[in-house]
């Protein structure tokens, strides 16, 4: 079955993958004086903000890779390296100077729960 938009050239994939990566860094280490004038919507909206970016990243690797990323261990292996990369994450945000910055135990979580459900649908739009 040929989807049009998600049966793009393996290049352009990971051209877009390697630019939402890019991006992603920007926003987990951008100072948070950066976002003030966000306006607010929802009180968790930052949490909802955690969760769409590794629902997109984790979305986007596997669909850039599909052969590699899409069986057995390997598929561990990824879970394991996108939870550890928002580990990381937070991990030095507040160590970045004037940043203004937190550890967060509920951005991991949701962190993780968007690689879960990024996964999740690549697995069910693979099928």
């Amino acid at each position: 079955m040929r989807w049009g938009w998600l049966d793009w050239p393996a290049g352009a994939r990971q051209v877009l993958t390697l630019g939402f990566l890019v991006l992603v860094n920007w926003l987990l280490f951008a100072p948070s004086s950066t976002f003030k004038e966000v306006h607010i919507f929802l009180a968790y909206q930052d949490k909802l903000a955690h969760f769409g970016i590794f629902f997109v990243l984790a979305g986007l690797i596997r669909w850039s890779v599909p052969g590699l990323w899409g069986r057995g261990w390997m598929r561990v292996m990824l879970v394991l390296a996108l939870v550890g990369y928002g580990l990381g994450t937070e991990c030095l945000q507040p160590l970045i100077p004037g940043a203004g910055r937190a550890f967060e135990w509920l951005d991991l979580l949701m962190d993780g729960l968007g690689v879960a459900a990024g996964l999740a649908l690549c697995e069910r739009l693979a099928r």
